[in-house]
């Protein structure tokens, strides 16, 4: 059934990005110092953890008008209507993600120089106001905020290397660390040559002290060598630099602009409402590198969000983003599964299209049988269905595309399902559907993704 809806379009608030970087940690007057006692949200019963950092840790411009602002870190981008109900776009990141917070208050030794600081942080991701405004926290037991393994020591690391070494960081949902780049030189099998997010400097040794070097994107290799891609083994050999002592060398942001909104701007093609009773976290794979999990947008009960295209996985509603944002074998066997089992979608949408799917690892239907055998069932209340409608400008009618679901079936088992005039099968023994396509922009069409409890 179509329906008639019109087109509201709200500010749309886009910031200048360094490193990711975003605003500035101005207090808050309206917040309330964390951590503190949760309280529920009375439209959806959500009763999130208080983990907000003090006032003036939080930037300007950050939400603290709902419970979830207690849990998440809410930036407001724009406002959009669906149906004949007005939704704020959002963008959200748990405050245990956000460098800013876990960070602000520890005064480390600076040394600046033309052009970059140097920073005594003893093997820690630092923050610097201004500059890593939007740079994220990645917790783990060792790493220091370091987006590597949980368990591995940055410390240990430069001893092991015996120079300075790069650490790659993370960024907060709605952005994207460097950029991707063409290249002639591509690892082997990579057939688009497309194979690395690059940065904006490198770093030579010169004596006792270190040269930092930029790179023009349009002529990576005009220093005189070559620009640096990819280590062995997939390992990155770039990111922040760590010298033997510990200090943290950061370009300044004249330097190095890395980030933007990631496929978003004030058109906005495609939106994803979460109409259901719960947050869902989403993550992304950092390349290259040993491939991860890292957090990414969590879509927030009655509100809106960009649509994070790539590669993307969902997680199950109502996770924190500690339990889905892993790489962790939750296989069984003889059937690893590396973080996916519980990750029941993937994929999303941008300026220019959409594409939703299964996730592969939840639909997989030996390790399904095997770990529901093992008593791994997610309830009804953990999962959703995603539905994609098209607005159109030409007829003013919002359009089904499709749906995708789960259903449970003998011994428990949760089965992928799909639905609608464009969601069809991937033609997989998992039995997967996807729903993709452009969304038309010389239209003047819109795209949403509505998310729904089972």
């Amino acid at each position: 059934m179509s329906t008639t809806r019109k087109v509201e379009f709200g500010f749309i608030f886009v910031c200048s990005v360094l490193l990711g970087g975003c605003g500035s940690n101005e207090s808050n007057p309206g917040s309330t110092n964390g951590p503190g006692a949760s309280t529920p949200d009375a439209s959806t019963g959500y009763d999130g953890p208080d983990t907000r950092p003090h006032d003036d840790c939080i930037p300007a411009g950050i939400d603290d008008g709902t419970p979830f602002s207690k849990t998440y870190r809410v930036r407001p981008i724009g406002t959009t209507s669906f149906q004949g109900t007005s939704y704020r776009i959002v963008t959200s990141m748990p405050w245990t993600y956000v460098l800013s917070s876990v960070q602000c208050h520890k005064n480390f030794p600076i040394v600046e120089t033309d052009t970059h600081y140097i920073v005594d942080s003893k093997f820690e991701l630092p923050y610097i106001k201004g500059v890593l405004d939007d740079v994220a926290w990645t917790p783990g037991v060792k790493n220091k905020g370091w987006a590597i393994g949980s368990n591995d020591d940055p410390e240990a690391l430069v001893k092991k290397n015996g120079a300075m070494r790069p650490f790659v960081y993370h960024v907060n949902a709605g952005y994207e660390y460097g950029y991707f780049t063409y290249t002639n030189d591509p690892l082997p099998g990579d057939g688009i040559h497309y194979s690395a997010f690059r940065p904006t400097w490198v770093v030579h040794p010169n004596g006792a002290a270190y040269d930092m070097f930029f790179v023009n994107p349009a002529k990576p290799d005009d220093q005189g060598f070559a620009w640096p891609r990819h280590g062995n083994h997939w390992e990155l050999d770039f990111g922040l630099y760590v010298d033997p002592t510990g200090h943290v060398h950061v370009p300044k942001p004249a330097k190095a602009k890395l980030g933007t909104l990631l496929g978003w701007d004030d058109y906005q093609a495609c939106v994803v409402i979460n109409k259901g009773s719960a947050p869902i976290p989403t993550t992304r794979t950092q390349f290259p590198g040993n491939e991860s999990y890292y957090a990414s947008e969590t879509f927030l009960p009655g509100h809106a969000a960009p649509g994070a295209i790539g590669h993307r996985y969902w997680g199950q509603k109502g996770r924190t983003m500690e339990q889905v944002a892993i790489w962790e074998d939750d296989g069984a066997p003889g059937l690893n599964s590396p973080g996916n089992y519980h990750k029941p979608y993937s994929g999303g949408c941008d300026t220019k299209g959409y594409n939703f799917a299964h996730a592969e690892g939840f639909t997989w239907p030996e390790l399904r049988a095997a770990r529901t055998k093992m008593g791994d069932v997610p309830t009804r209340a953990q999962l959703y269905k995603v539905t994609l409608y098209r607005y159109e400008a030409k007829t003013r009618e919002t359009k089904l595309l499709g749906t995708l679901s789960y259903e449970q079936r003998e011994g428990g088992q949760w089965f992928p399902t799909g639905s609608g005039p464009e969601a069809h099968s991937l033609n997989d023994k998992n039995g997967r559907w996807i729903i993709n396509g452009p969304v038309f922009r010389d239209r003047g069409d819109h795209v949403f993704a509505i998310l729904e409890d089972l």
